[in-house]
């Protein structure tokens, strides 16, 4: 009976991992999905397999050559869902000046996810130049926004997305 039972166990158990490996999507729509994420004027770069803990998921890459914007969107390869997006405006760096306070950075954040909550605003110095680092959760996600301080430009943003 304790044969039976494991032989039964290990059965299922490859059932199972057949199952989600037909049920993987492919690197090409992979692409597909983040392509949707992104400016149509974005160029690909690159869509490469990877893995984190044991979940594999697809790594793409866009560049945006109008606005020199660099976009990395991760697709996990069992459901299509996106794991991760992440945007970095390449030339864009902070201010000399500070115009805006914390509330109007908060501000620019909650133009995208209204019901936001702040974990963190801060007025921090890179180099010489300011810029406000926000730090939120919203609705199924963690994210992070860095924003000039004079104009309101959002210049890096990275959300990671919660299953």
């Amino acid at each position: 009976m304790k044969k039976m039972s494991t032989a039964l166990v290990a059965g299922l158990a490859t059932l199972a991992f057949s199952a989600t490996a037909f049920a993987a999507i492919s690197a090409e729509e992979a692409k597909a999905i983040a392509a949707k994420e992104v400016p149509a004027s974005s160029t690909h770069i690159v869509t490469k397999a990877d893995r984190d803990n044991f979940t594999p998921y697809f790594e793409v890459k866009f560049y945006d050559n109008a606005t020199n914007t660099e976009y990395e969107i991760d697709v996990l390869q069992s459901t299509g869902a996106i794991k991760e997006y992440s945007m970095d405006i390449k030339p864009m760096m902070g201010s000399h000046k500070v115009v805006l306070s914390a509330d109007d950075a908060k501000n620019v954040v909650l133009k995208d996810y209204p019901q936001a909550t702040f974990t963190k605003v801060k007025l921090d110095s890179d180099d010489g130049l300011y810029e406000y680092e926000v730090k939120f959760t919203a609705a199924g996600l963690r994210g992070s926004y860095t924003i000039n301080p004079e104009t309101g430009v959002v210049f890096e943003k990275e959300l990671k997305y919660q299953f």
